[in-house]
């Protein structure tokens, strides 16, 4: 009996038919073909794949996410949290918005920008780089730990020490610190580091003023007011220099050859007598004399022509001080 005529042609999987017609040695599956199992790893699923000789391969774990649900990790300075679908996904707080979040370096300073863990110092020692480097809130001056302080000696103008005398030392209008002087005439007081204008004071004396009296950080300012610095305390009513008086502004003819005032000469020291540095008074009856030692000149006189073009001039005037004198200042618009 012959055999059938498809004999050792190839059928199924890989299979081949016999004498008798039936397809024999066939495989479990088709070259090329994919089976899915279940989930496995990070979001990844169990897949094989039916090789060239129709039998199925071992299960690999494909198409996997970067990491597990819910891990986390530091990216650099960035936190990020792992997603459902395994992928990070940044999850930290900067609450200072410096790039580094809380999570990951920068839970000591996250109200500090610029300052880390790892840089942080304590107490402040930078006290002029912009930066709140201890993190307490307060960055360089504003600091106490960049704090320093101002001393010296107030004296009179006869060279002697004053006690009780009040130092006040000022930001502004605003006062940041107050001293008073000791038996020896010294004060000391302590300020954040900074530019100040120290005021010092006693009932009997007028008020001396010493502007911008500058407090490096973490060091001691020395500010005296003493004759030999030119700032020492004056009694009240005690002649100046420029022919006031201590505590008023007010030239006074008493004053003439005293403390280094001096006027032109006794008829001008009563013509200055109670005007003020600058202006103008009669000297005689043609000239006048700048106060308080300026040289008598002939008084000048102009007369103002204003002309307009269009024909519509419109004037206002009104009585003003102009150098201790009343004068009256015309306003004229044209148009």
């Amino acid at each position: 009996m012959g055999c059938s005529g498809n004999n050792g042609q190839a059928c199924g999987y890989c299979g081949h038919y016999d004498c008798g017609g039936s397809c024999t040695g066939q495989g479990s599956c088709s070259p090329g073909q994919v089976e899915y199992g279940s989930s496995c790893g990070n979001c990844g699923t169990l897949t094989r794949t039916c090789s060239s000789g129709c039998s199925w391969g071992s299960w690999q774990c494909a198409n996997e996410g970067l990491c597990a649900p819910n891990s986390t990790q530091c990216s650099g300075s960035s936190y990020q949290r792992c997603s459902s679908g395994c992928a990070w996904q940044n999850a930290g707080t900067d609450a200072d918005s410096d790039g580094t979040d809380y999570e990951c370096g920068d839970s000591l300073c996250d109200n500090a920008a610029g300052v880390y863990n790892s840089t942080k110092t304590s107490p402040e020692m930078s006290c002029a780089d912009g930066l709140d480097n201890n993190c307490d809130g307060e960055a360089d001056c504003a600091d106490a730990d960049c704090a320093g302080g101002i001393t010296g000696t107030v004296e009179n103008g006869d060279n002697a020490t004053v006690q009780d005398a009040t130092v006040s030392a000022l930001s502004g209008t605003t006062t940041q610190a107050t001293a008073t002087t000791n038996s020896s005439g010294k004060y000391a007081m302590a300020v954040n580091c900074g530019t100040y204008n120290l005021v010092v004071s006693r009932e009997e004396y007028a008020p001396l003023t010493k502007e911008n009296v500058v407090v490096p950080p973490q060091s001691q300012a020395t500010s005296n007011f003493t004759s030999s610095s030119n700032y020492s305390l004056m009694a009240l009513g005690s002649c100046e220099s420029d022919c006031t008086t201590a505590g008023s502004d007010l030239i006074r003819a008493s004053c003439d050859t005293v403390n280094g005032c001096g006027f032109y000469d006794a008829l001008a020291a009563q013509a200055c007598n109670l005007a003020k540095t600058g202006w103008f008074r009669n000297y005689g009856t043609t000239q006048e004399v700048e106060c308080p030692s300026g040289i008598p000149r002939e008084k000048s006189s102009l007369a103002a022509t204003v002309t307009c073009g269009s024909g519509n001039l419109a004037k206002s005037s009104a009585i003003v001080l102009y150098k201790g004198k009343p004068v009256k200042l015309v306003v004229a618009s044209c148009g």
